[in-house]
């Protein structure tokens, strides 16, 4: 058991340097080893126990001083190490799975924020100059990818348009997109452990399809919604902010729905698995599945139907 521990940690690092330096190695095709980068030490921990996924996520950080900069260590340490260590720990201690995913995200939010903080504190600028010069890099990467990838003069101005335009709006709902996207990595991350747990371990909680948000919820959603009228650039900002949050959890919420339905019907999983990638990018279902969990709360679609006679 020891060896195999070892090896399968001396693997994890391989693994998590190549899912977070992808987009460097591969190309733009490496992006999306990005949502793969906490895997190997979440697996591990479940598996053997917290010291295998902390050798994992200590070595990474430590290599990744010698193969990349800084800003990419604290990124991977806010984004994708920290809540590859909180995740285990709250599902071996048999947490209901969404709330080990809260509150991993919320560990993960607290890091980035000690991380945030002293580097504000030593470098003394404030932290909307730190934000706006992580958004500035993200977006220089994306426009190296765009380059490298053979696109014509032509294409990378039209590119660089919309890039300066997904920018401005990521940096009014910086906030909420941020804390998004630690839930949607840690829920990625969940359903991956899921998937390898085999008898190794157990994941508790309520199964998937009878999943749904407090109700109090669809209040702050409203509330968010009317704020975006308000005269105030400060109250209005808030408001953007809760709806970049709010609404991919309700979009969750209706693909539990989507998913109480598909459990009732014997289609083979590849025909179900291309219904939720249907689902998540062809447009405009997505906008349909979160109107669908945002309604759930007062039609209930789940409900069993009684048949007319």
């Amino acid at each position: 058991m020891k060896v195999q521990s070892a090896l399968l940690t001396a693997a994890g690092i391989g693994v998590t340097l190549l899912c977070l330096l992808g987009v460097s190695w591969l190309g733009s095709a490496g992006a999306f080893l990005n949502l793969l980068t906490p895997l190997a030490a979440a697996y591990l921990s479940m598996r053997f126990g917290l010291r295998s996924g902390i050798v994992v996520v200590v070595v990474t950080g430590a290599l990744l001083l010698q193969l990349a900069t800084p800003y990419t260590l604290f990124a991977y340490i806010g984004i994708f190490g920290a809540g590859s260590l909180l995740l285990p720990v709250f599902l071996r201690q048999q947490i209901p799975w969404d709330r080990a995913v809260l509150y991993a995200t919320i560990g993960s939010v607290i890091v980035t924020a000690v991380m945030m903080l002293l580097t504000v504190v030593t470098s003394g600028i404030n932290i909307q100059t730190l934000i706006d010069q992580m958004v500035l890099s993200e977006v220089d990467q994306a426009m190296q990818i765009y380059r490298d990838s053979g696109f014509s003069e032509a294409q990378l101005q039209n590119m660089q348009q919309i890039v300066d335009g997904l920018a401005e709006f990521i940096g009014d709902s910086f906030y909420g997109l941020y804390l998004v996207s630690l839930l949607a990595i840690q829920t990625f991350c969940l359903l991956l452990l899921q998937r390898l747990k085999g008898n190794c371990y157990q994941i508790s909680g309520t199964p998937f399809a009878a999943w749904r948000l407090p109700s109090v919820l669809i209040w702050i959603l409203i509330a968010a919604g009317f704020s975006l009228l308000a005269p105030l650039d400060a109250v209005s900002l808030v408001g953007r902010n809760l709806l970049v949050v709010l609404l991919p959890l309700y979009f969750f919420q209706g693909m539990a729905v989507v998913n109480s339905f598909l459990q009732k019907k014997t289609y083979p999983s590849l025909v179900k698995g291309l219904i939720y990638l249907l689902l998540l990018i062809l447009n405009p279902l997505p906008i349909i599945i979160t109107c669908v969990g945002v309604f759930d709360l007062w039609i209930d679609f789940r409900r069993p139907r009684q048949k007319k006679i």
